[in-house]
């Protein structure tokens, strides 16, 4: 469907905005174009934006070029940037982010979006991710512990449906994520200062702020490779995971918090796990963003005076 014939006359149909970001993921990009291009919900645009990919993706978007919006970025903008360039260029009253990585069972679309139908409380929603063998969980909603390390609910569970009830959650992997247009116009869409990982708590956790809820939608599947993209447990992966849990928490969260609540929970953490492949990559993100504390909590003292 082109952007220009993008309608919603019917109110339980809202328009559909599917937004696809690409970096070197041809080996994913057809299959997951096409679960997509087979869901039958109706209205809906797919945007394919690629954030300047090296390995020839866009020559196996070819064949889908007919049906599919293309964004071409001059750079690697990272997720948040790459996939606020979609939502500017999308028309849909829904906007959803899709990892390339992934391919969406039939009808994900359709519940995806139901919880908006149901309550207009609701902001944001999100797919169960199973890993793509069909029967392991990698994602039954997600939390964050006292010092900002997140968790997935059911992660590696055999999935026999013990997470099949819908319900509200702190937040919703950014894999396949459904929110209100209004609710991102609002937010000012994803924060670009988060190049990889937290970017999805971070919206999640200010569309809480202003009273919006966000819902773990089980009937909406998709099949996430994962290992796409930086390798788990890396130093790299590590590096980058504490890197956003730290600016997450120095954006979010006051010196009140860090002394009495962080602190605590950081050194149990120490204590409790170990920290062997860690230690160096987490000691690079304390240097890295430890020193924007200042700026942070100035920022965070006006903006709640205000």
């Amino acid at each position: 469907m082109t952007p220009d014939s993008l309608s919603s006359p019917n109110p339980t149909h809202p328009s559909v905005s599917v937004i696809i970001l690409n970096y070197n993921g041809k080996q994913f990009l057809q299959s997951c174009l096409q679960s997509v291009l087979n869901d039958p919900y109706q209205p809906k645009e797919i945007l394919l934006v690629d954030n300047a990919s090296t390995d020839g993706s866009l020559e196996e978007a070819e064949p889908f070029r007919d049906r599919i919006l293309l964004i071409r970025n001059p750079q690697n903008y990272g997720f948040p940037r790459g996939c606020n360039e979609g939502i500017k260029r999308s028309q849909g009253e829904i906007i959803v982010l899709l990892n390339i990585d992934t391919e969406v069972r039939p009808g994900w679309l359709t519940e995806l979006i139901e919880p908006f139908l149901l309550d207009s409380t609701i902001g944001i929603t999100g797919s169960k991710l199973l890993f793509p063998e069909g029967n392991r969980i990698q994602f039954a909603g997600g939390g964050m512990r006292p010092n900002g390390l997140t968790f997935h609910e059911g992660y590696g569970q055999v999935d026999e449906g013990q997470y099949d009830e819908a319900r509200e959650v702190e937040y919703i992997t950014g894999a396949s994520m459904a929110i209100r247009r209004n609710v991102l116009e609002r937010l000012g869409g994803l924060d670009e200062g988060f190049p990889l990982y937290f970017e999805d708590l971070d919206l999640c956790f200010r569309a809480h702020q202003q009273g919006w809820r966000v819902w773990y939608q089980p009937r909406s599947v998709v099949y996430h490779f994962e290992t796409y993209g930086t390798p788990k447990h890396s130093f790299t992966y590590y590096y980058k995971y504490h890197r956003g849990r730290i600016r997450f928490l120095l954006k979010n969260f006051g010196a009140r918090y860090f002394l009495s609540v962080f602190l605590p929970a950081e050194f149990r953490w120490y204590r409790q796990c170990n920290l062997r492949d860690q230690w160096l990559p987490l000691l690079k993100a304390y240097i890295s963003q430890l020193p924007k504390t200042p700026y942070f909590w100035v920022r965070g003292f006006i903006h709640r005076r205000q």
